[in-house]
């Protein structure tokens, strides 16, 4: 009984953490924020599913085993949300997908035996990895060592949970060679690694510089920028307005891939360029009038990449101007 009320204290954490901390959030201001909410949370997982094998192997039965095999599943798939979120990109589209897959894996380790249901979750395991170490190589965020840190971890994980269905399918499950690398001990000690390499990379994420601007050069086009900065940021506040940046940029590449950032906008190779991104991101976005009358022409403020490498300048307009 006492085994059953720890367990059940454990998967109600986990699940509240999820619930009650991450996804409220997932519509507020601050990309740095929401990353290191839904990373929070990854861990949280990563640790949990340890936590839930151990209790598996001294007898705590089979709801131990879901509960560990979900946790692990949720721990790189949460890590894809969140780099999601900081890539300035909405996070309910992955948090779904993260607990779509969290689920099928629930499903499947309650109601098949092993190795099936192990089979399951490391393909499951695997296609997070994947999709987290995609995200992470092709994120815009400037901070590349810790994203490239991100995304080798995960890569390498990936691979190796193919190889565990691979080797344990061909040569057999309880065969030398499946228990010598990829056998429980091996695997956590690997998982416990992988975790220390992504906990360091968050870090870095969190205490490194701020983003700078990258040195591409500008595409001939329009420049679409939020105006009236000082006005705007004491209205909605920096985190704020960083997020209104990010959807416009995401937006303007919706459109022209060959879009371009320059300081607080986007430049674009696009005819009437402010009222289509504004249209844009009405639509997609779900912004209000007085968001997109914000769009200026950036040849107004001044929004020219002369000096990329000394980071992004916001333009500074007053309300009196």
């Amino acid at each position: 009984m006492g085994l059953s009320l720890v367990l059940l204290a454990v998967s109600v954490a986990v699940a509240a953490t999820v619930l009650f901390v991450a996804l409220p959030r997932v519509g507020t201001p601050g990309e740095i924020t929401l990353f290191l909410r839904f990373a929070a949370v990854s861990g949280v997982c990563a640790v949990g599913s340890s936590a839930m094998y151990f209790i598996y192997g001294a007898g705590g039965g089979s709801l131990s085993l879901v509960m560990g095999d979900v946790a692990m599943v949720l721990a790189p798939a949460l890590m894809f949300v969140a780099l999601s979120a900081l890539d300035g990109r909405r996070a309910v589209g992955p948090s779904f997908m993260a607990g779509g897959l969290a689920l099928v894996v629930a499903v499947v380790s309650a109601t098949v035996p092993l190795p099936g249901s192990l089979t399951v979750k490391a393909l499951a395991l695997a296609a997070a990895c994947a999709v987290t170490a995609w995200t992470a190589f092709r994120s815009n965020v400037p901070a590349r060592g810790p994203l490239h840190l991100i995304a080798w971890t995960t890569a390498v994980y990936a691979v190796y949970c193919v190889a565990r269905v691979v080797v344990g399918a061909a040569a057999g499950w309880d065969s030398a060679v499946y228990l010598a690398a990829f056998s429980f001990a091996p695997a956590t000690i690997l998982g416990v690694l992988a975790v220390l390499l992504i906990g360091s990379a968050v870090v870095r994420l969190r205490s490194g510089p701020p983003p700078t601007e990258r040195p591409e050069p500008c595409p001939v086009g329009a420049a679409v920028v939020i105006g009236d900065w000082d006005l705007a940021s004491a209205a909605y506040g920096p985190d704020r307005m960083r997020t209104l940046v990010a959807e416009l940029r995401a937006a303007a590449r919706e459109l022209r891939p060959d879009a371009v950032d320059v300081p607080s906008g986007v430049e674009i190779t696009l005819d009437n360029a402010a009222a289509v991104l504004g249209d844009r991101l009405r639509s997609a976005y779900g912004w209000e009038p007085e968001q997109t009358i914000l769009l200026v022409d950036g040849s107004e403020t001044a929004a020219i990449r002369t000096h990329p490498s000394r980071g992004l300048r916001f333009p500074r307009r007053s309300a009196r101007s």
